[in-house]
């Protein structure tokens, strides 16, 4: 085992340029990769920035927890039917509402 070390650390040394370009790639090609999973992991954030946050209303009432799972949560109804029901009712009762609408 310890022969297969010594011939790849000989080889490593003897051809000095072929091991530069082979990590310099392998570097480059890490660091494509953490780029576009960063690039895409910001817009993903920012999408749905856009779409939650983007000043339809004054309110945006959602189920316990869906701030903390918002990453896999699609952007659906997130409250069940009888909870929505309950909100609107209250939201109803509020003289200085004008008009609402429910929202996806």
């Amino acid at each position: 085992m310890l022969n297969i070390f010594k011939i790849a650390i000989r080889n490593l040394l003897r051809y000095k340029r072929r091991t530069l370009l082979t990590a310099s790639l392998v570097a480059i090609g890490v660091v494509f990769v953490l780029v576009f999973i960063s690039v895409s992991g910001a817009f993903k954030s920012i999408m749905i920035g856009q779409i939650t946050d983007s000043f339809l209303g004054h309110i945006q009432i959602h189920k316990m927890g869906y701030l903390a799972s918002i990453d896999t949560l699609p952007l659906t109804m997130n409250m069940d039917a009888k909870a929505v029901k309950k909100v609107e009712e209250a939201i109803s009762r509020i003289s200085e509402i004008e008009a609402y609408s429910p929202r996806i």
